[in-house]
């Protein structure tokens, strides 16, 4: 893996942290000017390492605190 994608797993990682709400590709997409496919598979790889956590389809910090009504 070369130096850009660790810098945009950090990246990403850091944004994800910085929404304990959650965040959705297509808002990642926005903000951060990638495309969904990479950001996908750099969220996926996220993911799989427990850097993030996935509910449904939003991406959270890995300590959230999920309150249900």
């Amino acid at each position: 893996m070369d130096s850009i994608d660790i810098k945009m797993e950090e990246l990403i990682e850091k944004y994800i942290n910085a929404n304990a709400g959650g965040v959705k590709i297509a808002e990642m997409e926005e903000t951060l000017q990638q495309s969904r496919l990479r950001l996908g598979y750099v969220t996926r790889k996220l993911l799989n390492e427990g850097r993030v956590e996935k509910i449904e389809n939003r991406y959270y910090p890995v300590n959230h605190i999920e309150y249900k009504k």
